[in-house]
């Protein structure tokens, strides 16, 4: 890191240790560059660890039993990672030790060369091109004014389904695996609760809805259709549809923004206020005077999408092998892929390397992996999947392949232990000349 870098006097709340870079002072190029020369090209990134006012852990996100419930958050126990978000997220929490939102909550940062850490987003403005790519840079400029990765990795893991909700905006993939879920049956019990039956009527749904805080419940999901998620596939969710997620931990991509609306007022975690029903909508997607109003919310509800007979059957993505990145000793999986919505929204890659093999990895586009399984390497980055990991600790389970180590030729995969080293790659939209499964 260069000399003169400043170092900003908040941390983030998981890694108190560790000094936060300051991403808009002079040094910050030299700092990207050190970053790159680190592992040829591959950024190490963070666990974020955030936690929902709303939820309660379902405890596979593989930290320590302790390490769950931070004694700042208020009793707010941890049930989601943040593997690569570039923008703040919306949680409710409140950081005991500052009265405020923590710090940077969810947003990616990376590994520097001496220990500290810095915001993936000051260094994709340091230079877009080099970490993201020409394609993705101005893809990311026509949609949010400023360049930044287009898409959110996560994982929630939650021990009851989440609350019924709705995005106005924001596009969803699922990615439910057997790696993440440990011990879960192929016939497991454990439903999503997707749009509502064809026979609600307009009245019923703001009979419902009017009910919100009223009463014992107000019955949103006895009027939803509920889907069993098979593992080791993927699925789809259009912005508009009302969901209530199944209670299994998972691979979450989506559009790069934080909102929703929860249309249920009672969980097995508690009660919702109307308030807090309407707390993370954006004002320029439902305006904070129609909070609260159902009539007015009831007439921007789409009726189509949630009532549509086959919906499973469209936004269903059962894995596909994916011929191009198969090879000796390598088995190579789409589980998203397709268009959304009409266009190429996302996709995930899962390649599964056996000991001692190896294979020079190129995409296309930039992208975020994560570890789920084994040991081995990315470029010059050594991962490890890790068990009973401690908040405060850095593990190198996640990571970040740029487009400088793409111009460079592509980086080389390895398996260097005697178990299957299991890579999970997150793409973000346009990523492909060609949409994968098409």
């Amino acid at each position: 890191m260069a000399a003169s870098t400043p170092i900003l006097a908040e941390k983030l709340h998981e890694y108190p240790q560790q000094g936060v870079i300051d991403g808009t002072s002079d040094g910050v190029a030299a700092v990207l560059d050190d970053c790159l020369n680190k592992n040829g090209g591959v950024l190490q990134l963070l666990h974020r660890y955030a936690g929902r006012t709303f939820c309660s852990p379902g405890k596979r996100l593989r930290l320590e039993e302790k390490s769950y419930y931070p004694d700042y958050m208020g009793g707010t126990g941890l049930d989601e990672i943040w593997m690569c978000c570039t923008v703040p997220i919306v949680t409710g929490v409140i950081d005991t030790r500052t009265n405020k939102a923590p710090f940077r909550e969810g947003e990616a940062h990376v590994l520097a060369s001496d220990g500290q850490v810095i915001s993936l987003q000051d260094l994709i403005a340091a230079n877009p091109e080099t970490v993201m790519g020409e394609k993705i840079t101005a893809f990311s400029k026509e949609m949010f004014g400023d360049p930044t990765w287009p898409i959110v990795s996560k994982k929630f893991d939650n021990l009851n389904p989440i609350p019924d909700h709705l995005h106005w905006k924001k596009w969803e993939v699922y990615d439910i695996n057997s790696y993440d879920n440990p011990g879960v049956s192929p016939s497991h019990y454990h439903t999503t609760a997707m749009g509502l039956y064809p026979f609600v009527t307009k009245d019923q749904f703001l009979a419902c809805m009017k009910r919100y805080g009223k009463g014992e419940y107000n019955g949103i999901r006895h009027l939803a259709p509920h889907t069993m998620m098979k593992l080791d596939d993927g699925f789809v969710m259009p912005n508009g549809v009302l969901h209530s997620p199944t209670d299994l931990c998972t691979h979450e991509l989506h559009v790069t923004m934080d909102e929703h609306f929860l249309a249920e007022d009672v969980t097995l975690d508690g009660r919702i206020s109307a308030e807090a029903a309407f707390y993370a909508c954006r004002e320029q997607d439902y305006p904070k005077s129609k909070h609260g109003d159902w009539d007015y919310l009831v007439e921007q509800f789409d009726f189509a999408a949630n009532q549509d007979p086959d919906f499973v059957l469209k936004n269903s993505r059962p894995a596909i092998t994916a011929e191009e990145f198969s090879g000796d000793g390598v088995d190579a999986k789409w589980i998203v892929y397709g268009e959304l919505l009409g266009e190429q929204k996302c996709s995930i890659l899962r390649l599964i390397v056996k000991p001692g093999a190896k294979t020079n990895f190129r995409p296309e586009s930039p992208t975020m992996f994560h570890t789920n399984g084994g040991s081995g390497r990315v470029g010059k980055l050594e991962v490890r999947y890790h068990q009973n990991m401690i908040l405060g600790e850095i593990y190198p389970e996640i990571g970040f392949i740029t487009q400088a180590a793409i111009a460079a030729g592509g980086v080389e995969i390895e398996n260097t232990g005697t178990e299957p080293l299991v890579l999970t790659f997150d793409f973000p939209q346009n990523a492909h000349s060609k949409t994968p499964g098409t």
